[in-house]
């Protein structure tokens, strides 16, 4: 089974922070999903996330201190274990803000 190339800009309220189970640079953010766009040229497989809750994994050198009620905007992708926030993101593509 090939993996679908997708990627959408997501947009929310994190709800909680953990530290990843198995990923030991990594925490799992719950984010109140507010908005889910498509990324052009990729399949936008969180769309209907948009008004929901979803757990994403992300690099924990990424959100700094940011708790719960902070802001995040990434780029993520639905893998086979959930949603990821690109491990590297461009310019302008994460934010985080308290």
């Amino acid at each position: 089974m090939q993996a679908i190339e997708n990627l959408t800009l997501l947009s929310g309220t994190v709800l909680a922070r953990k530290p990843h189970p198995e990923l030991p640079d990594y925490d799992v953010v719950t984010l109140q999903v507010d908005g889910a766009e498509p990324v052009e040229g990729r399949a936008n497989l969180l769309r209907e996330r948009a008004g929901g809750a979803v757990e994403l994994t992300v690099r924990r050198a990424l959100l700094g201190s940011a708790q719960k009620d902070a802001r995040l905007r990434c780029r993520a992708k639905l893998t086979p274990d959930g949603a990821m926030c690109e491990r590297h993101p461009a310019a302008g593509t994460f934010e985080v803000t308290p």
